[in-house]
């Protein structure tokens, strides 16, 4: 499993918990030092406007750089101010492809705020945020020294964002 120190992957028990608002909050924070990259991760496939900018479009794998303004949570990410965003619809067997192409894409010196479920089973990221709603809908296991922040969706509004920092490629977090 391969270790990456610039990415940061927001993650949790369900739907509605709070994971973009804290991707975005993130993106927010380190924005003003960093140009952040911000990625949406989704298992489920639904028709996308055809005005994209597709890096890749088949049955298995979309990737989409969003560019547009809309109430979307990738959207929401570049109103966040990251510097790129992209928004994939993925097979969970095609998620290694699909993250190899994003990586293809960006800088590796910049900080990575990830929402998504599942790519948390294929690498270890510098910093995990984990966020647990009131009816767990699934049950996620923590990989022993993975380097975790773990709150309920409650705890998300207040949220202490500037405690998170990336400093010489890695994400620290100062108490």
């Amino acid at each position: 499993m391969n270790n990456y120190q610039n990415i940061l992957i927001v993650m949790g028990t369900g739907r509605n918990i709070g994971k973009t608002v804290t991707a975005c909050n993130l993106i927010q924070n380190l924005s003003k030092k960093h140009r952040t990259v911000g990625v949406k991760i989704s298992p489920h496939f639904h028709e996308l406007e055809p005005n994209l900018k597709y890096l890749r479009q088949s049955e298995e794998i979309v990737v989409v750089e969003e560019q547009h303004i809309t109430e979307k949570d990738s959207s929401q990410m570049l109103q966040a101010g990251a510097k790129k965003v992209f928004y994939v619809q993925v097979k969970n067997e095609k998620l290694a492809d699909a993250f190899d192409l994003i990586l293809k894409s960006v800088d590796l010196e910049q900080p990575i705020v990830v929402e998504s479920g599942g790519l948390y089973e294929i690498i270890e990221p510098g910093l995990l945020f984990f966020i647990t709603g009131e009816k767990p809908k699934k049950e996620i296991k923590i990989r022993k020294g993975t380097n975790v922040v773990k709150m309920n969706s409650g705890e998300v509004r207040n949220f202490e964002w500037n405690s998170i920092q990336f400093k010489n490629g890695n994400f620290m977090r100062y108490a």
